[in-house]
């Protein structure tokens, strides 16, 4: 039997089909069971920030799992006390929590939200404020803060005290935010909502309703962070500062780990209000001190803004396309005449991966470490593929 039909035997029926096993992975180069190369332009989805098989973040985990595994959070230990100093470090935030997934660390973001509208306001002020098109995860918490209604009523009832606004709805934003608000969340480019860049003057608009209102503004960074979307982190590609940021997918390049940052609240969490067992775990946070690392050493921010804007330039350009969008190397492929799931399986017949966003629309999030030669690759893959579907 093959890969695929053991999975599909074997595995929860939860993902649809899956068209590919892939086997193994170098750089930006994936191969499948048959041998088949392809152009990664997904990257475990903004994950594999290094590109495949990087030697450092592999290198570190191997060398910290040696020395030192895994201890729980009953014992500090250096490797995560030093990835917390460094994350302050890039960030500008002062406290870290570590668990393992972005549904997690915005599960951390929605409680600590709570429970500083508690000690600020009581009970009543309990209230989340999201934003249509959002998607924060798939854990109870998480998926009442986003917005997808069949991602939601299969598992209703869900947690209450969630409002959701449009984006970019500045006047909607300020008639859901008052008193009963504990927080506003918000991903500064939505990237399962279709790479939706949230603009400036809403954070600005969120930021002013935060500090009157007494909540805490928070940013998703789950997917934007790491320098993804040409800096650190997309917050600071604005002049909107949160209060706190949650993180994973690409902070350790394909190690799984989350991360909550936050300015330091005396409301905050005390001991006790929250944990996870595996978060901070030496090896992980280890690999992701060496992905950190590397992104800085080899100014992989810098090539993000440069193969980011080289991609948006030549796509704009292609016959088909209708609007490229997003920041850096989270990017957005509006097709003129949609069917992207139809494009995604064309393209992948040129040897090339790529993700439908939304039934319009393709995503490109590849790893940072993307050459120009790659980028010029893909877009002529995309050339020829809407050139025979026109």
């Amino acid at each position: 039997m093959s890969i695929v039909d053991r999975g599909s035997e074997a595995m929860m029926a939860n993902y649809p089909p899956r068209p590919l096993a892939i086997v193994r992975g170098e750089g930006c180069w994936l191969w499948d069971e048959n041998g088949t190369r392809y152009l990664d332009l997904v990257a475990g989805i903004a994950v594999v920030t290094l590109g495949h098989g990087h030697p450092a973040p592999v290198a570190a985990l191997a060398a910290q799992s040696a020395v030192l595994d895994h201890v729980s959070n009953l014992y500090w230990s250096e490797p995560a006390i030093a990835l917390a100093e460094r994350l302050n470090s890039i960030s500008g935030f002062e406290q870290a929590f570590f668990c393992n997934s972005g549904a997690e660390a915005n599960e951390a973001a929605i409680k600590l939200a709570r429970r500083h509208g508690h000690e600020t306001g009581g009970v009543d002020k309990h209230e989340l404020v999201c934003l249509e098109g959002a998607f924060h995860g798939r854990t109870l918490g998480a998926l009442q803060a986003t917005w997808s209604p069949p991602k939601k009523i299969p598992f209703e009832p869900l947690p209450a005290g969630f409002r959701h606004v449009p984006r970019n709805d500045i006047p909607a934003l300020r008639a859901a935010v008052g008193p009963q608000t504990a927080g506003v969340l918000i991903e500064p480019i939505q990237g399962e909502g279709g790479v939706q860049v949230v603009d400036e003057a809403f954070l600005v608009a969120a930021r002013e309703l935060c500090d009157q209102h007494g909540a805490l503004l928070l940013f998703d960074e789950v997917q934007t962070g790491i320098g993804r979307c040409g800096a650190w982190f997309a917050f600071q590609r604005t002049s909107v500062r949160p209060d706190a940021i949650s993180l994973a997918k690409g902070l350790a390049s394909g190690m799984p780990i989350g991360a909550l940052l936050s300015r330091r609240l005396t409301t905050g969490f005390q001991p006790g209000d929250h944990g996870t067992t595996f978060g901070g775990s030496p090896p992980i946070a280890a690999a992701a001190l060496a992905t950190i690392g590397v992104v800085e050493r080899d100014d992989l921010i810098g090539n993000a803004q440069r193969i980011g804007a080289l991609l948006t330039t030549a796509l704009t350009a292609v016959p088909g396309v209708a609007e490229v969008r997003g920041a850096g190397l989270l990017i957005a492929v509006e097709l003129v005449a949609g069917d992207a799931a139809g494009v995604t399986v064309a393209m992948r017949e040129q040897g090339v991966i790529v993700n439908a966003v939304s039934e319009t629309a393709l995503r490109l999030c590849p790893p940072l470490v993307i050459t120009a030669e790659q980028a010029a690759l893909a877009v002529e893959a995309l050339r020829t593929v809407l050139v025979a579907r026109a």
